[in-house]
């Protein structure tokens, strides 16, 4: 979670793309595969539904900081973003652990999905002791899924095609589908990401097309489509007059 949470850092200090792309491929270079897997899910758009209530996680932060409520609103307000209040908020680690991003997810965050409250009001403390602070905020944006960090698919994209030396475009089709809510990422999915291309990869997935990033159109380009829209509008327009015509006798 740490070297996780220290990527999300770097991202978000910068709005250079290179200085992203640089850091998110120092990531992947020394991450764990299975960690790199949830990463990549994270950084292309994948959230999972919110595993605890927000009421929750405010009345654990509460009562772990000893803090009324109307504090607790202030705070929240002044700040803005409920995972870094909590993290300001919530007392300081005294270590950090060092598990890595994948078992954070499938070991402990995930699980508490459905939980009562009360066995909650166990895990949450235990788990949030073990975090500094930028490590505490990550992890409860991933517990809220509200994790959001200034990186496009494309970009993500063009980092993994950069560390394994393939086309970005062979990445771009391999990630298709990578962040449905139906398929956990795994090491052995993120490794069919980075892997060598073979020539009759094409062919296996069943001609699956390349995926597509949309521009803007050039100003030649819509103009003409609103030449082509308006020319069918006027068609479409004296076609129906003619229908009318032909069904009252008029002319």
């Amino acid at each position: 979670m740490k070297a996780f949470a220290e990527l999300y850092a770097q991202l978000d200090a910068t709005t250079s793309s290179n200085a992203k792309l640089a850091a998110m491929r120092d990531y992947f270079e020394k991450a764990a595969a299975a960690d790199a897997a949830w990463a990549v899910y994270f950084l292309s758009g994948g959230r999972p539904r919110q595993l605890v209530p927000t009421r929750v996680l405010r009345e654990q932060a509460m009562t772990l900081a000893n803090l009324p409520e109307w504090l607790f609103e202030e705070s929240y307000q002044a700040v803005g973003d409920l995972a870094e209040t909590l993290s300001l908020l919530l007392p300081q680690a005294d270590h950090s652990n060092d598990e890595g991003l994948a078992t954070w997810m499938e070991d402990k965050l995930l699980p508490l999905r459905g939980l009562p409250p009360e066995e909650l009001a166990e895990r949450l403390p235990l788990f949030w002791s073990q975090l500094d602070r930028s490590s505490l905020m990550v992890c409860i944006k991933l517990i809220t899924g509200s994790f959001r960090v200034g990186v496009s698919k494309l970009l993500v994209t063009r980092a993994l095609a950069a560390l394994a030396d393939i086309d970005s475009k062979r990445v771009a089709q391999r990630l298709v589908g990578y962040t449905d809510l139906s398929h956990r990422p795994s090491a052995e999915r993120y490794l069919k990401l980075i892997a060598p291309e073979s020539e009759d990869e094409h062919a296996q997935r069943g001609g699956q097309p390349y995926p597509f990033f949309s521009r803007p159109l050039p100003a030649t380009a819509r103009r003409s489509v609103r030449g082509v829209a308006r020319s069918g509008a006027e068609l479409a327009g004296g076609m129906e007059v003619g229908r009318y015509s032909r069904a009252t006798g008029q002319t």
